[in-house]
């Protein structure tokens, strides 16, 4: 093991059990390695060792496979600094994501997000972005062993890993192993000193074998992970119960919602085992065979050893303080098979299958499952334009019992339109619940979605300009909330609207290179409800992000940094409230999420293999509000100012 492989291995056993302070001196010693070892270099010849680098370690995944999208990825093509400092997991999906104020905690999109599974699921999403699927593993061939590590520190000793390594037994064949962690202070109202909000582990282990000339390929991964959250409830006064202004809840004494003793902290969990296989065979260059094996388990789980608070003591809105243990889960066990046909002929590609799928789901309150089987079949085409550029795409599934998704889309070089239409069972969630003063029984209509996009893009050295747009009408739609008078109570029942709701939103996307080393990145979203249902979807009328940033990359190319301001904004709007019993976001119109810019100042840089950023998060706090904080979720305020920093190192010996 080398020197830096060794000193890898310290810093993720390490970093997870030290303070916040100590944590630094970690990060100072790894900064100071690189200048250590380009120092080295002067002196020894490592040509040899660098023989194995980024271009030479290649990666895949399964969708580029199966839908012949092409071959492997060199790894210097993923290693961009642009953007690194958004780290958190709202940040790296545009911010387009509502949580708990915390990373790590529940989300949920805040536009509406067309259904992507039509079959039956458990309804259970809040934690889904913090477990990959098959489309996001990645498949590496590597000519040496390959590490890399990704480590954030930030706000009061939360932590952020994602280890990776992987390496070729043979030339044909690889195997790998990824581990996560998150653990995430609170950072309002903590129990004590390090009262850890967030603690998650994931470990995932992969494999991808292939014969000489690609004739047959299997990809495989195995995924155990637990997921689990101390919940708050958010923060509550007494004053406020009786007021309709959200800035008293800074002006008074302040504690959490769900109050447990001691360290019996109320607590969400989702943990899941995932078992993923793909394989393909060449019988033909127009003709392939694949079959594909998907099993996985999952419970839902929300305890209390003890808890009084502000729950509700009955669906009639009557509140309690009375402490008493809870305990609710709900467990979903599915095992998929798949087996389809694929190939090309002349321009044209095409793929179908045939699916079948066994279901069993329960609740541990009542003790018992509920078992069903799903029959399905898919069938997928593109076509390659004369121009081999722009492509033609039809996609239909259909599922017995009559639901369904179709797609069909043209994809150009300067403009795109495509057309989709879902129909989807409801989940297992909204039809049937038996939990802490939460009980239905429902029958409920299958939901349907209809959307029309369309987009321009127009790229060239100064300007990179993308518009998108699109109309998307719901009928149907299944949604939580609760009743009125009950803002406390935070006891959510799933309803369905009676009519559709029509939602109109465009994208404007817009990078300019205003000098040689002065770059300014916008998006801008617009988006507007309207139709009898709109009142079921609550969302802001403009979101924005925009980096302003200074760049330089040295001569060699081997070097380069970004430092600028990080602007987020959206203007205000009655956020979807969070039930944590159910894991579920909630319609209210009571409280108001104002608008409010969050400002970053960062600097992004990297040096060969090794990447870093130095953030202050939050730099205005208490600039621009007329309160300490801001909030994200009713009743959740979000993250305060803090210095953050990040790593990504990566290694090929």
């Amino acid at each position: 093991m080398t020197m830096r492989q060794t000193l890898f291995l310290s810093l993720i056993l390490a970093v997870p059990f030290r303070r916040y302070s100590q944590y630094i001196s970690w990060i100072a010693l790894l900064i100071g390695v690189p200048p250590a070892l380009a120092h080295e270099e002067e002196h020894l010849d490592m040509r040899p060792q660098d023989v194995y680098n980024a271009t030479t370690t290649l990666f895949t995944t399964q969708a580029t496979i199966q839908h012949n999208l092409g071959g492997y990825k060199a790894i210097a093509d993923d290693m961009s600094i642009g953007g690194m400092h958004r780290f958190t997991f709202v940040q790296r999906h545009g911010n387009r994501i509502q949580n708990l104020g915390n990373n790590g905690t529940a989300t949920k999109p805040i536009f509406y997000a067309m259904p992507q599974n039509i079959g039956l699921t458990s309804g259970f999403h809040a934690y889904d972005i913090y477990f990959r699927g098959p489309n996001q593993f990645r498949y590496y061939d590597t000519k040496s062993p390959y590490s890399k590590m990704y480590v954030m520190l930030a706000r009061f000793g939360s932590f952020y890993a994602d280890v990776c390594h992987s390496r070729n037994v043979t030339p044909h064949w690889n195997i790998g192993a990824n581990f996560r962690n998150i653990m995430t202070d609170k950072e309002w109202i903590p129990n004590e000193l390090n009262d850890k909000h967030v603690v998650a582990y994931g470990l995932d282990l992969f494999t991808h074998y292939k014969t000489e000339n690609d004739q047959y390929q299997l990809l495989a991964y195995f995924l155990t992970a637990k997921h689990r959250v101390r919940e708050t409830g958010g923060i509550y006064t007494l004053k406020y119960a009786s007021s309709n202004d959200e800035h008293m809840l800074w002006r008074h004494n302040m504690e959490n919602r769900l109050k447990g003793r001691g360290k019996n902290n109320p607590e969400s969990s989702d943990a899941r085992k995932h078992f993923h296989l793909y394989h393909e065979l060449a019988l033909a260059e127009q003709l392939w065979l694949y079959h594909e094996l998907d099993t996985q388990k999952k419970k839902h789980q929300f305890k209390a050893a003890s808890l009084s608070g502000p729950m509700g003591a009955s669906l009639g809105g009557q509140s309690t303080d009375a402490t008493r243990t809870v305990k609710t889960a709900v467990t979903m066990w599915e095992m998929q098979n798949a087996l389809g046909m694929k190939g090309h002929w002349r321009d044209w590609f095409y793929t179908g299958n045939y699916r079948h799928k066994k279901i069993e789901c329960g609740s541990q309150q009542e003790n018992k499952s509920q078992a069903l089987h799903e029959h399905a079949i898919s069938l997928q085409t593109r076509y390659q334009l004369t121009d081999k550029v722009d492509r033609l795409h039809l996609a239909g599934e259909y599922l017995w019992s009559g639901f369904y998704k179709a797609r069909i889309a043209y994809e150009g070089r300067f403009w795109n339109l495509a057309c989709e239409r879902v129909r989807h069972k409801p989940s297992f969630l909204v039809q049937r619940y038996q939990g802490y003063y939460r009980n239905w029984d429902e029958q409920f209509v299958p939901p349907t979605a209809t959307r029309i996009s369309s987009g321009f893009q127009l790229t060239d050295n100064r300007v990179q300009l993308r518009t998108h747009g699109s109309y998307t009408r719901v009928d149907n739609h299944i949604y939580f909330a609760h009743q009125a008078g009950q803002r406390h109570a935070m006891i959510a029942t799933p309803k369905q609207a009676a009519e559709h709701a029509d939602i109109i939103a465009i994208d404007v996307d817009l990078g300019l290179a205003l000098s040689k080393h002065i770059h300014c990145d916008s998006e801008l979203t617009v988006a507007n409800t309207l139709g009898p249902s709109a009142h079921v979807f609550n969302i802001p009328t403009f979101l924005v992000n925009t980096r302003l940033y200074y760049t330089s990359t040295t001569a060699a190319g081997n070097g380069t940094f970004e430092t600028g301001i990080d602007v987020h904004w959206k203007s205000s709007y009655k956020a979807d409230a969070y039930d944590p019993v159910t894991q579920q976001f909630y319609l209210q119109d009571e409280f108001n999420v104002y608008g409010y810019p969050i400002i970053d100042l960062f600097l992004d840089f990297r040096i060969k293999n090794f990447s870093a950023f130095l953030k202050f998060s939050h730099c205005n706090e208490s600039w621009l509000a007329p309160a300490p904080g801001y909030f994200v979720t009713p009743l959740y305020p979000g993250q305060k100012k803090a210095f953050d920093i990040g790593i990504s190192w990566s290694f090929f010996d």
